[in-house]
């Protein structure tokens, strides 16, 4: 009956399980802090470490290959334990050392909590199975385990909420400063001065040559055509 029950896992309580956490979260939005306060925060490793820690010793006493599952259900967990022991021994160490590096930097920060979440979903799935098929120590270990990344993963949650504000609060710090800035004085424009006008060269007037004087021989008079002789 317990693997009849396993194998027709009501998809509601599926989507219950995983969606109440976030619902919570969303219905209550962290307070804004200020920047000291993120400061005091600590490093997204710092945060993470311990439940990483705890999860690590949780998956070394799972042996799904023993639980009172189908073969098909205890193939899919080891893969999925696989799968969190290669993000948290490779990957996921990686991005938090990226976002210790750059701790108010908002894209580090949000890289790493899509890993955390992505992480904690997987392990949600392999709790599950193994409340239902799992000896009581294997799924004390592994609840416990669960609980602890869940508590990890809000608080980088928070932790990326107070960056993103501080973010926020530079920007609006950095626009009130440079509308104090007073506009820049109009330039100076020089008046151009007027062009040079250049003299006009005045023409010499050409002298008209003296007409030539008339001989006597060349003296006709108009009346009677015939030239005066002297």
């Amino acid at each position: 009956m317990k693997i009849n029950a396993m194998r027709h896992l009501p998809s509601a309580v599926f989507l219950v399980t995983i969606c109440a956490p976030c619902l919570a979260s969303a219905a209550q939005p962290p307070a804004a802090q200020p920047p000291a306060a993120m400061q005091s925060q600590g490093a997204a490793s710092a945060i993470m470490q311990p439940s990483l820690d705890t999860l690590t010793q949780a998956l070394e006493v799972l042996r799904p290959e023993r639980w009172k599952a189908p073969d098909a259900i205890k193939q899919e967990t080891g893969s999925n334990i696989d799968s969190i022991h290669r993000d948290i021994q490779t990957t996921l160490p990686q991005l938090l050392a990226t976002a210790d590096a750059a701790p108010n930097s908002v894209s580090q920060l949000l890289l790493a909590y899509r890993n955390v979440e992505a992480l904690y979903d997987v392990l949600l799935r392999v709790a599950q199975v193994a409340n239902l098929a799992a000896p009581g120590q294997q799924s004390a270990a592994i609840d416990h385990a669960r609980a602890s990344l869940e508590d990890a993963r809000r608080t980088l949650g928070d932790r990326l909420n107070s960056a993103a504000l501080g973010q926020d609060q530079q920007v609006h710090r950095l626009q009130a400063a440079l509308r104090a800035v007073p506009p820049p004085a109009a330039p100076v424009v020089c008046p151009t001065p007027a062009p040079v006008k250049k003299p006009r060269r005045r023409r010499k007037p050409v002298a008209k040559p003296a007409p030539k004087p008339a001989t006597s021989t060349q003296q006709s008079n108009p009346q009677n055509g015939t030239s005066a002789a002297h």
